[in-house]
């Protein structure tokens, strides 16, 4: 038996007026919800976060490292509320949550170079140490940021005095260290490093510090500064109050 056209054709006939359907759905959703595109954005957001947070799981892995479990985000969950724009980050234990807002969100794509800036600073100058003594190196470049002392960026902190004969505040960045490229392991682990820090997910682990050194030596200016603590291969310092500076100069 042959078929009629109209059944012959009957699977193209459907497909059509699902395409055309779809369409259709697609022109009201968009006249309903103007918002669309704000949205979209925001889903797309969230899924940032949740590609942030997965490559610290996937690096724990990779990298034979791990940070502390308070630090580490063991399970991942990321909701997106529409109207608040707001994302939120969970690990495990539940309770301990992480919130961001699309300032954070903004931040993180618009300081790509200050990001940079702070993974190299921590690469030359910490990428043998721990987890802990890699946070700490990041924090005080961080502080300074804060500091009124010293410039108001990453990147500012991070290459003070580089064009000068001498002055500069990091030594890689004029003894010609950083002619060689960061590359490898130790690299990733700097930039996954330098993430934590500046998104905020490590708590302060130097006490404020703005000044450290090798335990392997003992620079004139550290007698003017209050010690915090030794992390790793480094002593940290922080500017003393002025009560503190007083018996310093008494003691003199």
């Amino acid at each position: 038996m042959t078929a009629t056209p109209i059944l012959k054709d009957r699977p193209r006939l459907i497909a059509g007026l699902k395409t055309l359907a779809v369409s259709v759905l697609a022109a009201s959703l968009a006249a309903m919800f103007p918002l669309a595109g704000v949205r979209i954005q925001q889903q797309e957001d969230a899924a940032h976060w949740q590609n942030l947070a997965s490559r610290y799981l996937e690096a724990e892995d990779a990298l034979d490292w791990s940070a502390p479990s308070s630090l580490r985000l063991a399970a991942l969950r990321v909701d997106s509320n529409a109207e608040t724009g707001v994302a939120r980050v969970a690990s495990r234990p539940l309770a301990e949550l992480r919130t961001f807002d699309r300032t954070h969100i903004e931040r993180a794509r618009l300081e790509a170079e200050q990001l940079d800036c702070l993974a190299t600073a921590v690469y030359y100058e910490a990428r043998g140490e721990g987890f802990a003594g890699q946070v700490a190196v990041a924090e005080v470049v961080m502080n300074r940021v804060a500091h009124s002392a010293y410039p108001d960026t990453v990147c500012g902190v991070v290459y003070e005095g580089s064009t000068r004969a001498s002055g500069c505040q990091f030594s890689f960045t004029c003894d010609g260290s950083i002619n060689r490229s960061p590359r490898g392991r130790p690299w990733r682990r700097a930039q996954l490093v330098a993430e934590h820090v500046m998104l905020g997910f490590a708590p302060p682990v130097t006490r404020n510090a703005t000044h450290y050194h090798t335990v392997a030596i003992d620079p004139h200016w550290s007698s003017s500064l209050v010690r915090t603590r030794t992390i790793g291969e480094h002593i940290f310092y922080r500017f003393p109050s002025r009560r503190e500076r007083a018996e310093m100069e008494r003691d003199l």
